[in-house]
C-alpha cells in the first residue's frame, strides 16, 4: 500500500462533478492510500460551500466519506518551501508519512522538486493509473 497526497483542488474537482468514482476506483485497485488533515478537508469544505457548488450538507457528507477513505492526521509544521505558504503542510504531510507523491494541479506547486517524494498533476495521475 502506498501513501498518497491528493491536493483539495483535485478532491474539489471530483466532488464538483459529483462522480468521485473513476479516483476511488483507482485508489482500492492500486491499493492507493490517500492522507489528509483537518486543514485540507477544512479547505475542501469551504471551497465547495463558499462557490455555491454545494449545500453544507451535502458537502459535510463529502468530507465524511473522504475522512472514511483516508488516512487522517496531522502534521509538524516545518517546511517552509511551498512557493504558496499555504501549501507547506502539504509537503509536511507528505514528508512525515512517507508518501510517494502528491497530485495537485496547482502549477506553482508542480513546478518545485523535492527530493522525498514526487508531485504529479491528476491527468498523470488517471494515466499512469488507468482503469
Amino acid at each position: 500500500m502506498y501513501k498518497i497526497i491528493i491536493d483539495a483542488n483535485v478532491w474539489i474537482k471530483y466532488a464538483r462533478t459529483k462522480d468521485i468514482a473513476p479516483l476511488l476506483r483507482r485508489l482500492i485497485i492500486y491499493r492507493l492510500q490517500p492522507v489528509v488533515n483537518s486543514y485540507l478537508l477544512a479547505e475542501i469544505f469551504e471551497a465547495l460551500v463558499d462557490n455555491n457548488w454545494m449545500h453544507a450538507a451535502d458537502a459535510s457528507k463529502v468530507i465524511t466519506f473522504i475522512s472514511k477513505i483516508s488516512i487522517v492526521t496531522a502534521e509538524r509544521a516545518t517546511y517552509q518551501l511551498s512557493p504558496d505558504a499555504e501549501d507547506n503542510y502539504l509537503l509536511d504531510l507528505a514528508v512525515q508519512n512517507n508518501c510517494a507523491f502528491i497530485i495537485t494541479d496547482d502549477t506553482r506547486l508542480l513546478e518545485k522538486k523535492f527530493p522525498k517524494f514526487y508531485i504529479h498533476k491528476s491527468s498523470w495521475f488517471l494515466k499512469k493509473f488507468p482503469l
